[in-house]
């Protein structure tokens, strides 16, 4: 199995393909940081929401000044979002490897900001136990270790950013192989698109994964629940397949399988869809009492705005990719 797996990846259809033993253990190492990273920023995002929940929460019940305290005492858990982001941006710049210089200016500035922010994580932290706010490095919160698992997050995150630095400086440049560029016609809309849809999947990545231990199975509501894992396993798996095997194809390879892989993708996302929605029509407080644990921002007004938007970005991405590949194919034809 594992055999077949890695001579899949290192085919000739392959961008990794050609590379030397050197060249494929740095691709190997930029793969599992991403994949490290963005594990890293999944789980931070579900602490960040849940943290922006109760902020929210006690603006309704507590009032502003209530809210303002929860905010100050929550804000290395906001913080730590941004900085876990930092390091997947880091790392996808190294996946994508758009150019020499292109990669080094964008690494060398999320590596900056890792830094910068992780020293204001760790100097919040402190400062704030030295004035009495945290009874305790380990008071408790989002997480039995709260707020010390921030500050060793943080200093983390510090190291990484200061090795990404130091390589940059003393590297000629970086082998690994380079990858589809996004293209230049409308880049800004793109960019936002591409944004939405990270955090779409992240969402999903800890949707699904969290879902299995937090999300109610009981009676009347076991339909519900299950479609509400898969749509958001497939949010996941929707930027999993495109980034991971469509861009690591050649050039020739995603001009070969750019509209069947769309059409495939296509048809997964509407039978999902269809399932969620037969489902949420048999079961309206659905979203309210099954989803609650999962995203409470969304749905403590009984709104179900986050599973909308993860059921839809797979099928925009799939829409879009038809587009691509129809195009392709009119080119070649003519």
């Amino acid at each position: 199995m594992g055999e077949m797996v890695m001579k899949t990846l290192f085919d000739r259809r392959s961008v990794l393909s050609g590379l030397d033993a050197r060249q494929k253990k740095q691709a190997g190492a930029v793969m599992l940081g991403v994949a490290v990273c963005f594990a890293f920023s999944a789980f931070t995002f579900m602490d960040f929401l849940y943290c922006l929940s109760d902020c929210i929460g006690s603006v309704v019940c507590g009032g502003l000044d209530i809210a303002l305290r929860d905010a100050l005492r929550s804000l290395p858990v906001f913080l730590s979002f941004f900085l876990s982001l930092s390091g997947l941006l880091g790392a996808h710049a190294f996946y994508r490897n758009e150019g020499g210089d292109i990669l080094r200016k964008r690494a060398k500035s999320c590596a900056v900001f890792a830094v910068v922010l992780g020293a204001v994580i760790a100097f919040y932290v402190l400062a704030m136990r030295i004035a009495g706010r945290y009874l305790s490095l380990t008071e408790g919160g989002p997480s039995r270790l709260y707020p010390l698992d921030a500050l060793l997050y943080a200093m983390l995150y510090i190291a990484c950013g200061a090795s990404v630095l130091a390589y940059l400086k003393r590297s000629p440049g970086f082998a690994g192989p380079g990858r589809a560029p996004i293209q230049r016609r409308g880049r800004g809309v793109r960019r936002v698109f591409r944004a939405v849809w990270l955090l779409v999947a992240l969402y999903g990545f800890c949707g699904f994964f969290f879902g299995i231990f937090i999300l109610d199975f009981s009676a009347g509501y076991v339909p519900y629940t299950l479609a509400f894992l898969l749509v958001s396993l497939v949010a996941f798996l929707s930027i999993a397949v495109w980034e991971l095997y469509y861009n690591n194809l050649t050039e020739a390879a995603r001009r070969a399988v750019t509209l069947p892989l769309a059409l495939v993708s296509l048809a997964v996302s509407l039978a999902t869809a269809a399932t969620y929605f037969f489902t949420l029509k048999h079961n309206l407080e659905g979203p309210a009492n099954v989803g609650f644990g999962v995203l409470p921002v969304a749905m403590s007004a009984g709104v179900n705005l986050a599973t909308l938007l993860v059921v839809l970005t797979p099928l925009i991405v799939s829409v879009a990719a038809i587009v691509k590949g129809l195009r392709i194919r009119a080119m070649s034809l003519s």
